[in-house]
């Protein structure tokens, strides 16, 4: 059978009426339609019987199979292990080659092990004794009909917590009925299960619509209560479905060996069988279907969302989605905590719906198993058959009303569509959605809440009986397929490609077709999902989130410039908020603005215009004097904090100081993040710690020419509504340009002159200064940096000097920010600063620490220390 000598396979009869003692339903789902909890699906209702049908006894050489057997005891750890065998008087069973075969393996795992000789009848007794109180693990192995004590072995095991081993020969001897054959609901096994000289013997066994199970020499049958499962001791051995197919041709399918749970009897037996549903036969036919349905969900962006830290409830945003690059990343821990944390509750309420992977209760664990571990509440809702689907009372009970979590399995996701589609369960999703329930899971169950994804539906082993076809198809045949671009249900305004950092079948890589497709179409920016990520998106935000701390999000998008090139770049996985969506597929791409072409033209530009500012102070000061008596005014303008690194910002002492200058408890707080290029990830870093304290934030976005407002309504920000001005670290140069066109510089001193706090970090501190010591031409230095260090060498990326460039003027000398460190030049900064001022010895420097802020107050100055 299957090319291998049928001496490899035992037939099993399956004990039906052995299951009808252990469950009294085979259905997945309640009478009232409602699916019932994961406790009655992923675990068999009744903890016994726990039988292993061997393939042979070679299989208890082979450490997966005895593993597995010990993970099954629940009474003593190593568990006792009672050998049952036959041998004449005159033998000693612990020397025969079976017992050392058979128990081997056992005793080296400090199992304790005692061995039973069933021919003697004047110790039966004991055997009762030993089976009914010792016992953890019963291995039997005699020869037929030898045994008169297997009503009490049956007995025992049908209702203790014993774990019964053994060959499909004996398995069948002790649970055969009294006529030898079994049948339930049609299906029929006979108990000739024993090893199977040739096919010819195998037709006549399945005779009748019978199914038998084969177990490979080196594989093991597991059965608890009801469910079942295959072990493998090998590579390639398994337990096989054996059947008649429509020419009375006996075929086989083999049962996947990488189950952690086992599944329920009657869904492993119909394992080969196909899913029903016309649209299967031709499903490319279903290609260009439309299936958005929540393109209106997606909340806009306003301009006070853009410009102000506006916290939000989370309750009250949606959609709330996890969506990760395959089902297992559903395991991992950091992906896992993001379902909770969105969902408001430490164990919610999660549905599962796994049409995409044909309702396979296989699937059903792989995918809800840590939140299982953890204890929530798990139901299932099973729509990929026409006859499982509840009524759409029931459907929205558990969808929109019960539903804290719902989370879709991968698989097929073109046939999930359709079957949602048909049953309406698209729209109770949407509902279920803008009532803030979250969206979850992997591959098919990322990509589904997409407006388009990358899709491998079109596979032909993406099917209800995957294993079935790979046994049946040639490698040829397997790898003859395409991957398609279809619509999802539109919560995302993107293509998703999951699995993005892999490769299909096919022999094409998934990132590869996915850029592909968009130069065909460019219409639509991609995320791509590796593995091992997940995109979080939380009403119009999103961020990457790594399960295994590598894996993460890519974005991909059209080159508007070079027609048929695209852009990408990774996201970063350390944000802990997300940034608005339209910024987030804007992320590979390129800033514009001339002066990025030749950043370096721009080296010499004399940006300074606050070098009077103490000579206006003193003037001020002066004519303050001839009105009181008393000594001279000090000058308390301007204000400055300025730190080494923009994260300085988040350091108390630091922070505190702002908050002192601006003599007010919870500042007005004006962000302006022009030298990094006006993204949101680096405005929630250095807003952080003032934004947890209560403080109102605006932010100005003056970086590209369109986001630029009028003169008016940037003064009214700068001058009359702010109380401290932070402006980000990044591009320095890109930044004192850019204030220098449309005259924000001018604006930020006349704010200085009224007393407005002037703070920041890296670029945000040097830019006061009269010169500083820049980056600003690091090759990576630019909005898209990610992209940047993505497309170029490491060799390139390293290949750049510091700079000496003006700055504003506040502060009359050379700032040196991230002193203690060095670039990705290898030259450390406080060197490099020393060789420029022994270049050019007229102006003294200050270097500021990454965790240190040096504070201006007038014309006095003092270094405060954010770390200690």
């Amino acid at each position: 059978l299957n090319g291998t000598s049928t001496n490899d396979f035992i037939f099993l009869q399956l004990f039906w009426g052995l299951v009808a003692m252990t469950t009294s339903t085979s259905s997945t789902t309640t009478n009232d339609g409602i699916a019932p909890s994961a406790d009655t699906l992923a675990t068999p209702p009744n903890p016994f019987p726990k039988i292993v049908t061997l393939g042979s006894n070679q299989a208890l050489q082979q450490q997966q199979i005895i593993n597995s057997i010990i993970k099954l005891t629940t009474k003593s750890i190593p568990p006792n292990v009672l050998y049952l065998s036959n041998c004449p008087s005159t033998c000693n069973l612990s020397d025969t080659a079976d017992y050392k075969l058979i128990t081997s393996q056992f005793i080296d795992r400090n199992c304790r092990v005692k061995c039973h000789n069933i021919v003697f009848s004047s110790i039966q007794e004991d055997l009762e004794h030993l089976v009914r109180s010792w016992a953890d693990v019963i291995v039997c192995n005699w020869k037929d009909g030898e045994c008169d004590r297997i009503d009490m072995l049956r007995d025992a095991v049908l209702s203790k917590e014993i774990v019964l081993c053994g060959d499909a020969r004996l398995m069948n001897e002790i649970f055969a009925t009294a006529n030898d054959t079994a049948s339930t609901e049609g299906w029929s096994y006979t108990t000739a299960g024993t090893a199977i000289a040739n096919s010819s013997h195998a037709q006549t066994m399945l005779a009748g619509h019978t199914k038998v199970i084969g177990i490979d020499d080196l594989a093991a049958h597991v059965m608890i209560g009801n469910h079942a499962m295959a072990i493998s001791g090998q590579k390639d051995s398994s337990c096989h479905i054996m059947f008649l197919d429509e020419s009375k041709v006996v075929t086989s399918t083999p049962l996947p060996t990488n189950w952690e749970d086992p599944i329920p009897v009657e869904e492993l037996i119909e394992f080969h069988e196909p899913a029903t549903g016309e649209h299967l036969e031709a499903l490319e036919e279903y290609v260009d279907t439309d299936f958005v349905i929540a393109d209106d969900v997606i909340p806009e962006s306003t301009a006070e969302q853009v410009i102000t830290n506006n916290d939000q409830n989370q309750d009250e945003v949606f959609p709330k989605i996890v969506a990760a690059g395959r089902m297992k990343a559903l395991q991992m821990q950091p992906i896992v905590d993001k379902v909770i944390e969105l969902s408001g509750s430490e164990l919610p309420k999660l549905l599962y719906v796994g049409t995409a992977s044909f309702d396979r209760t296989d699937k059903f664990n792989i995918c809800t198993k840590r939140f299982r571990d953890m204890g929530c509440e798990i139901r299932r809702l099973d729509v990929s058959e026409e006859e499982t689907v509840p009524s759409l009372e029931d459907m929205r009970s558990l969808v929109v009303v019960w539903a804290e979590v719902i989370m879709c399995s991968g698989g097929n996701t073109l046939h999930a569509l359709i079957r949602w589609k048909d049953c309406g369960l698209d729209l109770l999703m949407k509902e279920a959605a803008m009532n803030g329930t979250v969206l979850c899971d992997g591959s098919a169950g990322a990509g589904c809440w997409f407006s388009s994804l990358h899709t491998d539906s079109l596979r032909p082993d993406n099917t209800k009986n995957m294993e079935h076809v790979i046994n049946e198809l040639d490698d040829e045949d397997l790898q003859d397929w395409d991957y398609a671009k279809i619509s999802g249900l539109g919560f995302v305004p993107a293509m998703c490609v999951p699995h993005f950092d892999t490769t299909g079948t096919n022999g094409n890589a998934r990132s590869d077709d996915a850029e592909k497709i968009m130069q065909e179409d460019p219409t639509t920016p991609a995320i791509g999902v590796d593995e091992n990520a997940a995109l979080v998106v939380v009403g119009n935000d999103a961020y990457a989130v790594s399960g295994d701390g590598e894996a993460t999000c890519h974005v991909v998008v059209p080159d508007e410039r070079n027609a048929g090139e695209t852009f990408s770049a990774p996201l970063p996985t350390t944000w802990n908020e997300g940034v608005p969506m339209e910024e987030l597929l804007d992320f590979a791409t390129p800033a514009t603005g001339e002066h990025l072409e030749a950043l370096e033209d721009h080296v010499d530009t004399d940006f300074v215009i606050a070098d009077d500012i103490q000579d206006i102070v003193n003037e001020a000061n002066t004519e303050i004097n001839s009105l009181v008596s008393g000594d001279d005014i000090a000058p308390t303008v301007p204000k400055i904090v300025a730190a080494g690194i923009g994260r300085a910002l988040q350091l108390k002492p630091i922070v505190d100081k702002v908050i002192e200058l601006s003599g007010v408890d919870l500042p007005k707080i004006l962000y302006i993040g022009t030298a990094s290029f006006d993204r949101s990830d680096k405005m929630l870093l250095n807003i952080k710690a003032f934004r947890d304290l209560g403080c109102e934030i605006r932010r100005l976005d003056v970086s590209e020419e369109e986001t630029v407002p009028s003169p008016k309504e940037m003064r009214e920000l700068v001058i009359d509504w702010a109380q401290v001005i932070l402006c980000s670290g990044g591009n320095t140069l890109h930044a004192l340009i850019r204030w220098k066109e449309i005259g924000l510089d001018l604006m930020i001193k006349e704010a200085s002159l009224k007393g407005t706090v002037l703070c920041g970090g890296s670029a945000g501190a040097g830019c006061w200064f009269s010169s500083l010591h820049t980056d600003s031409l690091r090759p990576d230095n630019t909005k898209n940096r990610e992209a940047v260090i993505n497309e170029l060498s490491e060799e390139e990326l390293e290949d750049w000097d510091y700079a000496k460039i003006s700055g504003l003027g506040f502060i009359d000398a050379m700032c040196v920010p991230h002193f203690d460190k060095s670039g990705t030049n290898g030259n450390a900064r406080s060197d490099d600063a020393e060789k420029i001022l022994l270049a050019n010895p007229t102006t003294p420097a200050i270097g500021v620490d990454e965790n240190a802020a040096l504070v201006v107050v007038g014309n006095d100055a003092y270094a405060v220390s954010g770390d200690g």
